[in-house]
């Protein structure tokens, strides 16, 4: 026995976060010296007017055995993240439960996340360390259709979920389809499994009614989190559930290693992250106030999830390893780290964040827009629309 450490919506638009390079061209891997493969929009037909925010590419290098560091510019794996973000992950996470909610079936999802958490020096997910499920969102084992255009959206939640907190065990609920009403369902059952962070991997662009579904994402005992979407004010509109109060918006970064600064990365806001002001929900009341008034601004906190510096994962969809980015990315990363650091509940996941900014990276450079220099689209000191309060420096926050 092997001892572990402890380690269609009526008249809403569904928001796709696929973007996908094409599998026939096969891209180099990046490297310190040539830039990521670029990424094109491979959204499903008759998307209307979806926003597409998960890029993948395809040819990455097979990470370092035993999930060694890079030293180049080539993608991030997962103990670059760890170390970018001080995270203990070798040795908190023991006993939680991360959910990642993605539509329709993947029928390959077990098989990836093995093959990304063994070459990535990961314990297995098996009898002695049962750390991977997946259910229905009606917690039953029958799953939904499966859909190879979204297989990605829960590949990568469950792949960047383990990068934080490779101790957590994983719960892949999958929706009936991509509607916000069984987003929500899911998102139901997630929190009734017991899941201490919640992440759906999509959402839809704001609308009238779409209150009707907000209590379905406030969960007293799971921190829910979702991707804040991308470009400065989305059109007017922001993206739920990021934009609900109960939850917590991840906004994107660009991160690359640099020998000159004291903590050895450079991060700065990624030009296509998301931020700006709700439509239709209410500031809560941890989070300052703002250029948004009595607004919801979006986002609360934020980790990589720029092109230019994109995640290594591994994916049958990409033909192997490849490369992703886009707020999702960010979003299944962050909910690790709620995994890994396991907090007591009793203080709401957002009062948390705001009120330990201590342990956290201020992001002071790079913008998402033209607003004239203000937080809600420019990092500044402290908060701002892009990348929140920061992202993380160890789990205190969280």
């Amino acid at each position: 026995m092997r001892i572990h450490r402890m380690t269609t919506l009526g008249g809403v638009v569904a928001m796709l976060l696929t973007t996908l390079t094409p599998l026939t061209s096969l891209a180099p891997a990046a490297s310190a010296a040539t830039a990521p493969p670029a990424a094109n929009a491979a959204c499903p037909a008759d998307t209307g007017q979806a926003t597409c925010l998960l890029r993948a590419a395809t040819g990455g290098d097979r990470p370092l055995p035993n999930g060694a560091a890079a030293t180049g510019g080539g993608p991030l794996t997962a103990k670059d993240l760890q170390e970018a973000y001080r995270l203990p992950a070798d040795w908190l996470g023991g006993g939680q439960t991360v959910a990642i909610v993605s539509p329709y079936d993947n029928v390959a999802a077990e098989d990836e996340l093995a093959e990304y958490r063994k070459v990535n020096g990961m314990p297995p997910c098996d009898a002695d360390f049962p750390c991977f499920r997946k259910v229905n969102q009606r917690g039953g084992d029958t799953p939904p259709a499966p859909s190879p255009a979204w297989s990605l959206h829960g590949t990568i939640g469950l792949e960047l979920a383990a990068a934080a907190c490779p101790n957590c065990r994983l719960l892949l609920v999958q929706a009936d389809d991509e509607s916000l009403a069984s987003m929500a369902a899911a998102v139901d059952q997630a929190a009734a499994q017991g899941a201490t962070a919640v992440v759906p991997m999509w959402g839809v662009a704001e609308h009238e009614g779409q209150g009707a579904q907000a209590a379905h994402f406030d969960h007293a005992r799971a921190a829910v989190v979702a991707p804040s979407g991308m470009g400065f004010n989305s059109g007017g509109r922001q993206t739920v559930p990021a934009a609900y109060p109960s939850v917590i918006a991840v906004g994107g970064t660009q991160l690359h290693r640099d020998p000159a600064t004291a903590r050895g990365w450079n991060e700065s806001v990624w030009r296509d992250t998301a931020s700006g002001c709700s439509m239709y929900e209410l500031r809560p009341a941890w989070q300052p106030r703002g250029a948004c008034g009595t607004r919801r601004t979006v986002a609360d906190v934020s980790a990589v999830a720029s092109a230019d510096t994109p995640v290594q994962v591994y994916s049958s969809r990409l033909g192997g390893w490849g490369t992703a980015a886009g707020t999702p990315v960010a979003a299944a990363f962050i909910a690790g780290v709620y995994g890994l650091a396991g907090t007591d509940p009793a203080i709401p996941a957002g009062k948390r964040l705001y009120a330990a900014s201590r342990y956290l990276n201020d992001i002071t450079a790079g913008s998402n827009g033209a607003c004239g220099g203000g937080g809600i689209c420019t990092a500044v000191r402290g908060y701002d629309g892009p990348s929140g309060m920061g992202t993380p420096n160890g789990t205190g926050a969280f």
